[in-house]
């Protein structure tokens, strides 16, 4: 009986050290292969995650070299109104409507008032106390004139008056002549488009046609035609004057002082001196283009 009971309990401690044994090394294996496996599965699994998101991030924020060209395009739209507004096109949508300055030759007319002396006559001659004194008369013609806005050559056709006049108190003596004067000006003109200012000079050549004698003697008058026979008809000087041009309709309107200064001689010989000063209105259009 006692050597089955001992056999009994080393059967039993046998079977309990086996189990003891046994799950030792499951616990040692298992462990390693979970450890594995999650040191394997684990990282592979991470490490592409955060590359790819990675890559993605950095195709998102690529949109900054796209901005560079945007400011480009803003820069070469704000240049191009620059262009458009020149100011050499105003200029010539300013001056294209005048049509004076759009044509080498125009033509026109004067018309206007005079006072007048000649020189060369001497007052103590008519008596004793006379003095000398201007006539007043008129003008008034055709002109004409040929070359630019700038620069331009004027010839007129003129009918004017010359004379003197000799007083003494309430009496007078008065000579008056009717001339032709075709005067050839050099003319230069300044300024605005509407509104330009102009002198011109140049010789004259006058002819006389007639003239009158006209007397107050104590309260009476008298007047007759002067004799022009064996009288020298024909003289020359020179006439200057200056005036503005005011745009007006198709050509312009001229206001202008001017003065004139002959050289002519009576019937003794005498050198007399006719001058004229002139102011007058006048109106000059011009005809075709350039």
């Amino acid at each position: 009986m006692k050597v089955l009971l001992s056999l009994l309990t080393l059967s039993l401690v046998s079977q309990s050290l086996l189990a003891q044994s046994k799950p030792a090394p499951r616990k040692s294996v298992t462990p390693v292969k979970r450890t594995t496996t999650a040191r394997t599965v684990t990282p592979a699994a991470k490490k592409p995650a955060p590359a790819a998101q990675y890559v993605a991030q950095t195709s998102n924020t690529a949109p900054a070299p796209q901005q560079q060209p945007r400011q480009e395009q803003q820069a070469a739209v704000y240049v191009a109104p620059e262009k458009q507004a020149a100011p050499a096109s105003r200029a010539a949508q300013y001056t294209a409507p005048v049509s004076a300055d759009n044509s080498n030759f125009r033509i026109g007319f004067r018309l206007g008032a005079n006072s007048s002396t000649i020189g060369g006559i001497e007052p103590e001659t008519f008596g004793e106390g006379v003095k000398a004194a201007r006539t007043i008369g008129f003008h008034g013609g055709v002109i004409f004139n040929f070359g630019g806005p700038n620069f331009s050559v004027q010839p007129e056709i003129l009918y004017t008056q010359y004379g003197i006049k000799m007083t003494a108190g309430p009496d007078y003596l008065q000579l008056k002549y009717n001339v032709i004067d075709v005067p050839v000006l050099l003319k230069a003109s300044f300024g605005q488009p509407n509104l330009r200012f102009f002198i011109n000079a140049g010789p004259v050549g006058s002819y006389t046609l007639g003239g009158t004698l006209s007397i107050q003697e104590a309260g009476q008058s008298q007047s007759g035609k002067i004799d022009m026979t064996n009288s020298g008809r024909f003289s020359f000087g020179a006439m200057g004057g200056a005036g503005v041009a005011v745009q007006a309709g198709p050509g312009a309107v001229q206001l202008e002082a001017r003065y004139a200064y002959l050289f002519s001689s009576n019937e003794d010989g005498t050198k007399l001196h006719p001058q004229n000063a002139m102011l007058s209105v006048g109106y000059l259009i011009p005809l075709g283009g350039r």
